[in-house]
């Protein structure tokens, strides 16, 4: 006796559209941003917001006057600011995995006896800090919301000069560092072993009379 399969019954097209429509909107609703293009985010409020990026600086390091001018450069480029803005200070799980079996693999290549115990104990303090939890980069952003695209990099731009003055290095965000940055606040678990899509379709496209 032969069996045959029936082929099950299609969804037709305009149930499958609205089903596919219903599951943007889902999304789409859940994210406090409607896009990022042309260097901004454009919140669901309508406001553009620029993103800086901000290298931290060792003040241990400097002599008591160079702390001085850096602290009053940086309060003078702020208080300067006339809008609202933000500082987030966002930490980002680092993949030590890699360099925890490079160090494993040279303390078992190693003949000295002295400098593989100190490899092994080395190895066993990186273990440990992998295991806590604790292997972390920390990285500073300055958000500039406004009215419209223009004017906020226009701030931005000015806000990253006044900053470079005390010794900063600042970076205004292109759409793919500031995917980047949505990314790693998202998915922060997932931000050590994944990295965000390249620009393209990673954002919910908007739902036209939703």
């Amino acid at each position: 006796m032969a069996f045959f399969k029936l082929p099950g019954r299609k969804k037709p097209a305009q149930q499958q559209q609205a089903e596919q429509t219903a599951a943007r909107k889902a999304v789409q609703d859940w994210l406090p941003w409607k896009d990022i293009a042309g260097g901004v985010i454009t919140r669901k409020d309508g406001q553009a917001v620029a993103v800086l990026k901000v290298e931290p600086i060792n003040l241990a390091l400097k002599s008591e006057n160079e702390k001085k001018r850096v602290i009053t450069a940086v309060h003078e480029a702020l208080n300067g600011q006339r809008e609202a803005f933000q500082i987030l200070s966002l930490g980002r799980p680092v993949d030590l995995d890699a360099y925890l079996k490079d160090l494993q693999d040279l303390a078992r290549e190693t003949v000295n006896t002295a400098r593989r115990k100190l490899l092994q104990e080395y190895t066993r303090y990186v273990a440990n800090l992998v295991a806590s939890g604790e292997a972390m980069e920390r990285r500073y952003y300055i958000l500039l919301p406004g009215k419209e695209q223009v004017e906020v990099l226009q701030r931005a731009h000015e806000l990253a000069g006044n900053l470079e003055r005390s010794g900063l290095k600042v970076k205004v965000c292109n759409d793919q560092e500031i995917i980047d940055l949505v990314f790693v606040f998202s998915h922060p678990a997932q931000a050590a072993f994944e990295r965000p899509p390249a620009l393209g379709p990673y954002l919910a496209p908007q739902v036209k009379g939703a």
